[in-house]
């Protein structure tokens, strides 16, 4: 079975729930996600609806965090990345 090179949607949630296990602002997100605004805001959106990542506002600063559910939901696509690169 042929793959191409580009990320699929699970591969994006994934590299967006990395990025905010420890914490990340929108900008950061969506450069080292390598996502248009539109395409980011619409993940982020979804991720937060169900609850896999949360908003913290402090002064000024928006931080997106993982949640508990958003590492679970993490380690799964993790898993089955790694079962398929087998």
């Amino acid at each position: 079975m042929a793959i191409n090179n580009r990320r699929s949607e699970i591969e994006i949630v994934r590299d967006i729930l990395n990025l905010t296990t420890k914490g990340a602002k929108k900008t950061q997100i969506l450069y080292q996600t390598n996502l248009s605004y539109t395409q980011l805001r619409d993940y982020l959106s979804f991720l937060l609806e169900k609850k896999f990542v949360e908003l913290h506002e402090n002064n000024s600063s928006r931080i997106y965090r993982v949640t508990e559910k958003g590492t679970e939901l993490l380690q799964s696509i993790k898993t089955v990345i790694r079962h398929l690169s087998c």
